[in-house]
């Protein structure tokens, strides 16, 4: 993935997080925006995302691929 470029207080929390909001984002079948945001997992790098279910929990693609074989 190509990491866009963040600004300082994105890469701060970043560090801090986890995770930091990159921009609004309404998608073909979306009812409305949702946040995307730049997520980094512990063990694939960094990817993007937006919050899952009522948790507002981040899901890793390639972990998720991994769990699915």
């Amino acid at each position: 993935m190509k990491v866009p470029s963040l600004s300082l207080w994105q890469k701060v929390q970043l560090k801090i997080q986890n995770h930091a909001f990159l921009r609004w984002e309404k998608r073909k079948g979306w009812s409305d925006y949702l946040p995307i945001y730049i997520v980094k997992c512990e063990k694939h790098g960094l990817y993007e995302d937006y919050p899952h279910g009522y948790r507002q929990y981040f899901q890793c693609p390639e972990c998720l691929e991994e769990t699915t074989k």
